[in-house]
């Protein structure tokens, strides 16, 4: 039996913790509705869905504790409940693409039922390990209507021997008195609007035969509080719908506001506790749901309890370790806490639970958090899953280039600029970094484009950085053994056509030019005598007047040394002006 994990976000409006609609992923949006039920079928019509089991092996057990729920739920209603049977249950899964008697978990089964018309309620349950006794199961099962966010939970201990279908079966006993009062409390919420009186005294009805109805007691409460009536008495209900409905996200939601509004009123240290066991509980329902869980996170920051999250998504990750959505809990609480390797380690962690829903937004957090200190390996090898799986992201092509740069993966981090640059040809800070990047491995002649592109589009700052890079590599060319003053000279050529003449970069460009130009003149001056070449005395004086004006310029670099050569210069120029004047006839 496969069990399913896929995350739904329950759509809510509620305040500060208000929550955005995240869609309900595995059962399409438009997906074909099942048939209406049949002429025959009578009161209130209930899904009861297989118990989520965390261990696949735990499947068949599921499933026959979900017969047993079911068989015994037809006796425990009579005539006032009608009951979705295994056989439809199974059709309307493999209509939607899963297998016979595949375990959902509760968002998806919730979503299940609406697709099945004239179905206004569900059982959904979590089966997990007695604590003690590894050979006994705990049932947490809830009642609640399919359109409303609140009803009944209770807790079943499998007895010593007790078969699965006969523990199911006695699961469903113990609704007895929820199914009796389900239109009691649900004719609350119906007429909660339009006739409030109606709606208080069905309420009560419910309340009286189970004391601590979940959505008999949120009813109450958002109706006294739509009256302006007493927060102590909004609170009460909705502290004892919390009790009868653990997993009420709006009733919990409702009373952290409550709650909330209270401290910051009394200046209550209680409140204030209050506020924070009702968001960690939120978190536990739902945590996979973004907006909420920011909010949520930018209290626990305020409030000094930044570790409150984590804690929350531990404690889950105990019972259920490969719950994919707790992992993500986890990441999200680090980097609120700028807390990058935790953040890794979260979602790498995800990853082996399921690659599968490693998406975009996955590939982002995880670069982001790998590239803040960095961590250069893992940057390097995130970003670069990430581009293999969406390879025109430019946001996700800017970190594998950024972790290439850093791992000194040259040629990796080359190819990612070039699909940067098309992407968006206003790409320069990669374009510098590529640069530089050849640069450092002594391959600058192949940086054109990338170069070219800086002196585009590039700031004055970007462009006076691409001017260091071409005199730190023109620099050392003037040194023993590596001399190469044609090669410097060209570089430092390109380093003023793009510096700032009154910058840092330019005196140190035109110092280097004026010892380069002029030693290439000295070297070409006994040829050109012994050529009496009229071309080679031009081309020598240009280059004398080259060096005169770099080492002019750039003097204050090394001035002895400057000065030194300017003397030779001036030698030079008297030179050559009489070799053009003998050879240029």
């Amino acid at each position: 039996m496969k069990v399913l994990r896929h995350a739904v976000v329950a759509t809510l409006t509620i305040a500060g913790f208000a929550a955005t609609d995240a869609g309900a992923q595995g059962i399409p949006r438009n997906s074909r509705r099942l048939g209406a039920p049949s002429a025959s079928a009578s009161g209130t019509r209930i899904m009861v869905a297989t118990p989520y089991a965390f261990n696949a092996q735990d499947s068949a057990t599921a499933v026959a504790i979900a017969k047993g729920m079911r068989d015994r739920l037809k006796d425990v209603g009579g005539a006032d409940v009608a009951v979705i049977s295994d056989s439809i249950m199974n059709v309307a899964l493999e209509q939607f693409g899963y297998a016979k008697n595949a375990i959902l978990t509760a968002p998806l089964a919730l979503q299940l039922a609406k697709q099945l018309p004239g179905t206004k309620g569900v059982i959904t349950s979590q089966l997990q390990k007695h604590e003690t006794d590894q050979g006994r199961y705990t049932l947490i099962a809830r009642l609640f209507p399919t359109l409303e966010d609140a009803g009944v939970m209770l807790t079943t201990v499998q007895n010593a021997g007790e078969k699965p279908e006969d523990f199911g079966k006695r699961a469903a006993e113990q609704f007895k008195p929820a199914i009796s009062v389900f239109d009691d409390a649900k004719a609350c919420s119906d007429q909660a609007k339009t006739k409030t009186d109606d709606a208080i005294k069905a309420a009560a009805k419910a309340q009286k035969e189970v004391p601590n109805h979940g959505g008999a007691h949120l009813c109450e409460a958002q109706i006294v509080a739509a009256k302006g009536g007493p927060r102590a008495e909004v609170v009460t209900h909705l502290e004892k719908a919390v009790q009868g409905d653990p997993q009420s996200l709006t009733a919990w939601t409702l009373l952290a506001e409550n709650h909330q509004a209270l401290a910051n009123e009394n200046k209550s240290k209680a409140d204030s506790a209050k506020v924070v066991e009702d968001m960690k509980q939120m978190l536990r329902i739902a945590p996979s749901n973004q907006k909420m869980r920011e909010n949520i996170f930018k209290y626990l920051l305020q409030t000094g309890k930044p570790d409150v999250a984590v804690q929350v998504a531990d404690e889950g990750l105990k019972i259920d370790p490969y719950n994919w959505d707790l992992y993500d809990l986890k990441s999200n609480a680090c980097l609120f806490q700028s807390n990058f390797k935790c953040a890794i380690d979260a979602l790498e962690a995800a990853y082996q639970v399921d690659s599968t829903r490693a998406d975009s937004l996955f590939y982002r957090k995880i670069s982001v958090a790998a590239a803040q200190q960095p961590d250069t390996v893992r940057l390097a090898k995130w970003a670069g899953k990430g581009i293999a799986k969406y390879p025109d992201n430019a946001e996700l092509l800017g970190y594998a280039n950024q972790g290439y740069v850093l791992t000194g993966k040259l040629d990796s981090s080359v190819a990612v600029t070039r699909k940067l640059i098309k992407l968006d040809p206003t790409q320069v800070d990669p374009a510098l970094a590529a640069v530089q990047g050849l640069a450092q491995a002594k391959r600058l002649p192949e940086s054109k484009e990338f170069a070219d592109l800086v002196v585009a589009s590039g700031s004055p700052e970007q462009k006076e950085q691409l001017a260091g890079i071409y005199v730190n590599a023109a620099a050392p060319l003037l040194q023993d053994p590596n001399k190469d003053y044609a090669a410097a000279a060209d570089l430092t050529r390109q380093c003023l056509a793009v510096a700032n003449p009154q910058g840092r970069v330019a005196p140190s460009c035109n110092f280097i030019l004026g010892v380069s130009a002029f030693q290439i003149a000295a070297a070409m001056d006994a040829d050109t005598e012994k050529q009496k070449s009229c071309d080679m005395a031009r081309k020598e004086n240009d280059l004398v007047l080259e060096a005169e004006k770099g080492l002019t310029t750039g003097r204050a670099v090394r001035a002895e040394t400057a000065d030194q050569l300017l003397g030779y210069v001036n030698q030079f120029k008297t030179r050559t002006a009489s070799m053009i004047k003998a050879y240029c006839k």
